[in-house]
């Protein structure tokens, strides 16, 4: 087989020769480096066999004896074509000096003869390269053809791009297979994954199991409200971070950035959920200061946890802003509701609710309730007992703020004021900000909001001096004045009006009672102190108003019933005491004074007796004057409603006595005691100002003295003096209307004509005229026996002075008087004097001595021998007269002999009141 004139094997230009195999270099399809022939110049110059870069003379080498053309061919020979085949910058070669036989040549070789040589290479090469391709001219087109051919083929079979030039198969067929391996080995390589980590976790756990369970340790003693639990674990993690770190996490310590990077973010990431845990429970801590229905051990224990916590809000601070301005907005809001509720509730107060019968029938109830057993229950629920509740209502809810919730908030301010509730060495901005003395501040405020309300609604005044009211007549102040404030329901009585404010000043001392137990500084205490004095002078104006405004309406209650124990004395005088005694209890107590000694003083029959036990107590001088003014005009309204009663129907006077025509009204007295009839009214009153006067009064008064340790000796003698008036008054009215009947029977027998004196013959009885006149009399006696016994003596009294009176005019009028009209004059003014002995007063007895004499001064005598024989034998015979006509009428004017002595009067050689008899 010829060799390729180029030296080569001809085998490596057919298409049937054996393949040649890959380097590595072809095999990953990339090219070996390159080395840096520039910057490697040792290497280089080993290369070509040089010592240096810049060589003055020739240097042998190895390769020295081969000749230009015997460089190494493809074929494994040597030659030219070996030589021919590489290029200058081969890795082998980079300089392209070893290429041509330029090294390989002899020195001693001209250039001429290398140019020939290099000439015969390049012909050699060029010819054999021409017989090439004539020789294998058909093998190269078929070649070529076939290769066109099969490009063809497979560019429209296997390698078409839409099959991904033959690989779009297998490339699906790689990808299931790489799914259904990552389904069945990707799970197992996690696990093993997590595993491995999850070792690696517990090993780290295991060595620090406090600093990793800490977040859960905070968690549930948080949740479980195990606070100081927490606040230990927080404060023992907290130490240890900052002290001994490593101790943490129980790991080597680090020596390189990244572990230590790596365990900062371990520290971070624990730190970060327990900081978290404990910024919630600052949050929650918080939440609970602000909470107000927290107790005091709750609140002193959450601002000692959250002091501990470094909380950027000084938690005290929380728990004062907060309460403070909780108790402010409690106490308005609640009394501006149940101001709300008085007003709408004043306003719906009826016309007919103010009606005086209406009023006066409503203390009735009040009054009868000082006897009943259920008293207390009876004045709770008196006329306006449903204002007074709201009233009642206000104050207990602003008392009950306070005493709800001050203590509390005094308690934690008094501590922090002490130091308490502070941290240790805090500077902090908040710890410095505010200072403790403005919890005294809040605490005044608290105060001062209370007294603010409570003034504001009953307008209270730190004076207990009140200007009095013009009088309208004068247009000067009134002094006897007695205004209702206007916060008393105007149709409430005094009764009721004293239950409630006693109940209400209750209601205010103890809360000023357990606000002063907690010591308030300065003034706070005062304040509180001032509002009870000014709330007692409020309400004792209150009551000494409505007491007054009662009395004059009283007489109202005035129904003629007889007195239990005296029926001579209406029940109305008991309850005028009752009434009195209560107001004066309640004034008392209102004014500071105890129940007990104040029932003792005043709850007795005599009120001479009090207990040992009950402590004096000196009242101001303002509340004396007030109360004694109030009770002395309540009795001069007692008085006037007396007069006032006597001369008015019953039925116009109060509501319950109004019956239907021809009904009779059972007012507990016999049928002869007609209270309708005026005259049975005022001897009743009558009968009722002399028990007042000698009773009730005297007995009031003395109760009173001695409560209030006063001497009101000027006060009774006034009292009495009206009384008196009073007395006369009505009683004067009575005689002089009887007396009225007596003298017109007098005087129309005496004047009238059918008697002449003068010519009169002599008596054989007593005139009709002075029966009818003494009569008149019985029934009069008859009258004041069954309405008041204790007045006949002083009603007969009376009335025989009145009947000698006019008896003395009507027989002064006689011109003269002849020996019969004498004598029967005489006999008629005798018979009279002795029938009405028992009642002959020492006036009455003087002014009949007056008519004897009148008629012997006008008695004209006819001369005769025998004159004064026989006016003794008249005389004599008069006598015998007298005494028949006594005998005979002696059942008819029984009235008016003197009754007979008790046993006991006998005993005692007493003798019953009346006149003595005549000779």
């Amino acid at each position: 087989m010829s060799r390729d004139p180029r030296g080569g094997d001809p085998r490596e230009f057919r298409g049937d020769r054996p393949a040649r195999p890959l380097s590595d270099r072809e095999r990953n399809g990339s090219r070996t480096e390159v080395p840096d022939w520039k910057s490697d110049e040792p290497t280089m110059l080993q290369l070509y066999g040089l010592t240096n870069l810049n060589p003055t003379e020739w240097q042998e080498t190895e390769d020295a004896e081969v000749g230009i053309f015997s460089s190494p061919r493809l074929d494994g020979g040597t030659g030219p074509t070996a030589v021919g085949g590489g290029t200058k910058g081969d890795e082998s070669d980079p300089l392209g000096l070893k290429r041509g036989g330029v090294l390989a040549s002899n020195p001693d070789v001209s250039s001429e003869t290398r140019r020939e040589r290099l000439k015969d290479s390049l012909e050699q090469r060029s010819g054999a390269l021409k017989v090439l391709v004539q020789s294998e001219w058909d093998r190269f087109v078929a070649v070529k053809g076939t290769t066109e051919t099969v490009y063809q083929v497979m560019k429209e079979g296997p390698l078409a791009p839409e099959a991904e030039f033959g690989v779009k198969e297998v490339k699906e067929t790689l990808r299931v297979v790489t799914q259904r391996a990552d389904a069945v080995f990707q799970p197992i390589l996690d696990a093993r994954t997590k595993a491995e980590r999850l070792k690696s976790t517990l090993g780290v756990f295991e060595r620090s199991k406090f600093f990793f369970n800490l977040p859960g340790i905070l968690g549930e003693a948080v949740e479980a409200g195990k606070y100081d639990v927490a606040l230990q674990a927080y404060k023992k993690g907290r130490y240890i971070l900052g002290s001994r770190p490593a101790q943490l996490l129980g790991l080597p310590t680090a020596t390189t950035p990244q572990q230590q990077l790596q365990q900062k973010r371990i520290y971070d990431k624990v730190w970060g959920q327990v900081e978290k845990i404990i910024g919630d429970l600052r949050a929650t801590l918080g939440k609970r200061l602000r909470d107000t229905k927290r107790n005091l051990d709750e609140v002193e224990k959450t601002i000692e946890i959250l002091l501990e916590l470094d909380p950027t809000d000084d938690p005290v601070w929380i728990f004062f802003d907060t309460q403070h301005r909780h108790i402010l907005h409690l106490l308005r809001t609640s009394a501006d509701a149940s101001s709300s509720r008085i007003r709408i509730a004043m306003d719906q107060i009826a016309e007919e609710q103010l009606e005086e019968r209406r009023m006066a029938a409503d203390l009735k109830t009040s009054v009868a309730s000082f006897e009943a057993l259920e008293g207390e229950r009876m004045r709770e629920t008196g006329a306006g007992h449903e204002i007074w509740k709201l009233i009642y209502d206000l104050v207990h809810n602003l008392s009950e703020v306070i005493v709800q919730t001050l203590p509390s908030f005094w308690k934690v301010a008094k501590g922090y004021m002490e130091g308490k509730y502070q941290k240790k060495n805090d500077t902090s901005a908040s710890a410095s900000r505010r200072s403790p003395t403005q919890c005294r501040v809040m605490t005044q405020d608290i105060v001062t909001l209370y007294v603010s309300l409570l003034s504001q609604f009953f307008t209270l005044s730190s004076s207990m001096t009140s200007q009095p009211p013009l009088n309208p007549a004068s247009g000067s102040p009134d002094p006897n004045a007695h205004p209702l404030p206007p916060f008393v329901p105007p149709s409430s009585n005094a009764p009721t009006i004293c239950h409630w404010l006693l109940k209400i000043l209750n209601e205010i001392s103890e809360c000023v009672s357990e606000v002063g137990a907690l010591e308030l500084a300065g003034e706070a205490s005062a304040s509180m102190k001032e509002l009870v004095a000014s709330t007692r002078w409020r309400f004792e104006e209150a009551i000494c108003g409505a007491w007054v405004r009662d009395a004059k309406v009283f007489y109202r209650l005035e129904t003629w019933q007889p007195d239990a124990d005296d029926p001579s004395v209406t029940a109305f005088l008991r309850q005028v005491a009752a009434f009195q005694r209560f107001c004066a209890i309640s004034a008392y107590r209102i004014a500071g004074g105890s129940e007990e000694r104040a029932i003792a003083s005043m709850g007795s029959a005599s009120g001479s007796t009090v207990s040992s036990k009950s402590r004096d107590v000196d009242f101001p001088s303002e509340f004396v004057k007030k109360i004694q003014s109030a009770f002395l005009d309540g009795l001069y309204a007692f008085l006037d409603g007396l007069v006032h009663v006597a001369f008015s129907d019953p039925e116009t006077i109060f509501g319950t006595a109004t019956t239907k025509k021809g009904e009779r009204v059972d007012y507990g007295r016999p049928k002869e005691v007609d209270v309708r009839n005026v005259d049975t009214r005022i001897l009743l009153t009558v009968s009722n100002l002399t028990h007042l006067r000698t009773v009730s009064i005297p007995r009031m008064v003395n109760q009173f003295q001695v409560a209030f340790r006063l001497d009101m000796s000027s006060d009774v003698q006034m009292l009495m003096d009206v009384t008196d008036q009073l007395d006369k008054i009505l009683f004067d009215d009575y005689v002089k209307r009887k007396s009225a009947d007596v003298a017109k029977i007098i005087k129309k027998g005496v004047l009238g004509g059918t008697v002449d004196w003068f010519e009169a013959p002599k008596p054989t009885e007593v005139h009709p005229f002075i029966y009818d006149a003494l009569l008149s009399l019985v029934l009069v006696h008859a009258q004041v026996s069954a309405t008041a016994r204790p007045l006949v003596a002083r009603t007969l009294g009376s009335l025989v002075e009145e009947l000698a009176k006019v008896s003395l005019e009507a027989f002064s009028q006689v011109e003269r008087f002849g020996m019969g009209g004498m004598l029967q004059a005489t006999l008629e003014i005798e018979f009279m004097h002795q029938t009405l002995s028992q009642h002959v007063s020492p006036n009455a007895d003087a002014t009949l001595q007056s008519i004897y004499r009148t008629i012997s001064q006008s008695y004209y005598r006819k001369p005769s021998p025998n004159g004064a024989g026989e006016l003794q034998q008249e005389l004599e015979g008069l006598k015998r007269t007298l005494m028949a006509s006594r005998r005979s009428t002696a059942l008819q004017f029984l009235a008016f002999k003197a009754p007979r002595k008790t046993k006991e009067e006998m005993e005692a050689g007493k003798s019953t009141d009346g006149a003595p008899q005549a000779e």
